[in-house]
């Protein structure tokens, strides 16, 4: 498939929100996703969160898509790259920060320090989040009026799970991935990004 057809598809999925065409433009973008394995050591993670991250950035890519402003598969491309340095720069800063194993006693001052300091800017942020949570939770609740049961269940779990993606829901429900990605890009079809901004916000189990 071109780049003008993908285009097409893409715009077509915008306005009429079928499966059959959502399931067009996944075997398209996914027939390019080859050696998951290796890409996830290279940002030291592991191929189940790469392919997580693909599919949730193909969702944010078709809700982006402006025709106007270039051609789908350059803008995927350049999603997916700045998704993978993230991941990455996460990764790297989270492996700088480990408690070595033998530390002297200076060491452990310092690290108490940083900790307990980490912890209070913790505390004070905690309040903030919690009325956004609040927020969010009005707000999807909203979005499922008259939704099927299955949709309510994959988002229900998504709010409820420890690190939400596609993948980690559908193995929780014991279905495939690629429904519960419909069931959001079906929620995301009701959400206005004009009044609310970017719908994957009010989908963060914080």
């Amino acid at each position: 498939m071109n780049k003008d057809a993908l285009n097409s598809l893409v715009l077509r999925y915008k306005r009429e929100r079928t499966d059959e065409i959502f399931n067009e433009i996944y075997r398209e973008v996914s027939a390019s996703w080859r050696n998951l394995h290796t890409v996830g050591k290279s940002v030291m993670s592991d191929e189940s969160e790469i392919l997580a991250t693909y599919e949730d950035t193909l969702l944010k890519c078709i809700e982006l898509f402006d025709e106007n402003k270039g051609d789908f598969e350059h803008m995927w491309n350049s999603f997916i790259w700045r998704e993978r340095r993230a991941i990455y720069r996460k990764k790297k800063r989270l492996y700088y920060y480990e408690v070595p194993e033998s530390s002297s006693d200076n060491d452990d001052d310092d690290f108490s320090s940083f900790f307990n300091k980490v912890h209070a800017e913790f505390n004070t942020e905690e309040l903030a989040l919690g009325k956004k949570k609040a927020d969010q939770r009005m707000l999807i609740d909203s979005l499922l009026n008259g939704a099927d049961e299955s949709t309510t269940a994959i988002v229900e779990t998504f709010l409820a799970h420890p690190k939400p993606t596609a993948t980690a829901i559908a193995k929780e429900l014991g279905v495939h991935h690629s429904k519960v990605i419909r069931a959001l890009n079906r929620l995301a079809g009701k959400f206005s990004t004009k009044q609310f901004g970017d719908y994957h916000d009010y989908l963060i189990a914080l």
